[in-house]
């Protein structure tokens, strides 16, 4: 059984985000998360899956409250949990966040082996294709209704 709950920035669940995300999302292209200026982060809202106590899952929101858009990033899911309705639960708890916070459209960049699990959750793809951290990307995006 797991849980899904919103994560501050300075806890303990934040930081084991920092790991997960390096080992499912840079580490397999080279790249390490400690290169990277997480400083904004601040102002972003975290949401992890916990299963027996270990975050297995994160996605972090980007509000922008004026133009009712929000960003989706950082989706990963631990090897282990792929599969189960975690990285569903995830998204699933961001679109609530961002309903009830009034923004009405979430946006994502996906990579191109992943836009299959968005498109079942209800994202369309609005771009062509384009490189980021050297891999082909979709940007992608979802109208949510407020709550």
């Amino acid at each position: 059984m797991f849980k899904v709950i919103k994560a501050s920035y300075n806890d303990d669940n934040y930081h084991h985000t920092i790991q997960l995300r390096n080992n499912v999302l840079r580490s397999p292209l080279g790249l390490d998360i400690a290169d990277d200026d997480l400083s904004d982060e601040i102002n972003q809202i975290h949401f992890v899956a916990i299963e027996n106590n270990e975050v297995v899952g994160v996605v972090i929101l980007v509000p922008n409250y004026k133009d009712k858009v929000g960003k989706l990033r950082q989706m990963a899911t631990s090897p282990q949990v792929r599969g189960k309705g975690y990285g569903i639960a995830l998204v699933n708890a961001l679109e609530t966040y961002a309903a009830q916070n009034g923004m009405t459209t979430i946006e994502l960049n996906a990579r191109h082996y992943a836009v299959g699990f968005y498109e079942k959750i209800g994202y369309t793809i609005c771009s062509d294709v384009f490189q980021e951290v050297g891999i082909n990307h979709y940007t992608m995006q979802k109208e949510i209704i407020t709550v």
